[in-house]
């Protein structure tokens, strides 16, 4: 693997999940580590290697400050994970919430649109380089019935990330939109609680679970690693999915 001791990194919405998932996996990949969620992310790391915030991708102030804490205590910012998002409200459109719909826009278009700024702007004050991966979706490509926010706010980030690479293609900064593939998170268990009514779709995760079909957090990790770091990355395309673990 490629030797990433000492990058450093942020990534949202790291208290559970796929997020959690990378930065222990980052971690214990030698980089030095700021990670972000709602609530406190409880972390396992050296102090001199780890950052733990509690901040909402949602308010702008508080990513702003989040980055500007991550250069304090590290000095700069090599690669950004947006990774903080909602699945819910699942469901046809109809029957949705205007509420939840709101709300699930807000972290996951909002979301990274408040925490990609923090980074680019940093990146540009500091005149160097660095990697925005904001962690996409398969349902960013291929519409699900009953997923039209998840669908709606995944495309949303694709589009976005296409937008921000023509613009600061002088800055020194690339990014992708990466759909990681499918990682049995809490998110997973959500959509396999769905009835047929509300997702079509649930017996294919159902089967998914049953045969185990699932990409580890680590191995994801150590993908986007070799995205933002490897000799290969600035390759792909924007808008990108990972291999997946197990065919």
């Amino acid at each position: 693997m490629i030797d990433v001791t000492h990058q450093v990194a942020v990534i949202t919405g790291a208290s559970r999940g796929l997020g959690a998932g990378i930065a222990a996996r980052c971690l214990e990949r030698g980089l030095r580590i700021a990670a972000c969620a709602r609530t406190q992310p409880a972390l396992n790391g050296a102090a001199e290697q780890l950052l733990t915030v509690a901040a909402d991708v949602t308010d702008h102030a508080a990513m702003t400050q989040f980055c500007e804490a991550t250069v304090e205590r590290f000095g700069r910012i090599d690669l950004w994970i947006n990774n903080a998002g909602l699945l819910a409200p699942i469901g046809p459109l109809r029957d949705n919430d205007p509420a939840a719909f709101a709300r699930h826009i807000e972290v996951n278009v909002v979301g990274v649109f408040n925490a990609s700024q923090a980074f680019i702007r940093h990146l540009r004050a500091r005149d160097g380089e660095g990697v925005l991966l904001n962690i996409s979706s398969g349902a960013a490509r291929s519409a699900y019935a009953g997923w039209s926010a998840y669908c709606a706010g995944k495309a949303a980030v694709d589009r976005m990330s296409e937008s921000i690479a023509l613009e600061e293609a002088d800055s020194g900064l690339r990014v992708h939109a990466v759909a990681p593939g499918i990682i049995d998170t809490d998110m997973q268990a959500m959509i396999r609680d769905c009835t047929p009514e509300q997702f079509p779709r649930v017996q294919k995760f159902l089967d998914l679970k049953a045969k185990d079909g699932f990409s580890s957090p680590a191995f994801v990790a150590d993908r986007l690693l070799e995205l933002a770091f490897g000799p290969e990355g600035a390759k792909q395309p924007v808008a990108m999915s990972l291999p997946l673990e197990k065919g």
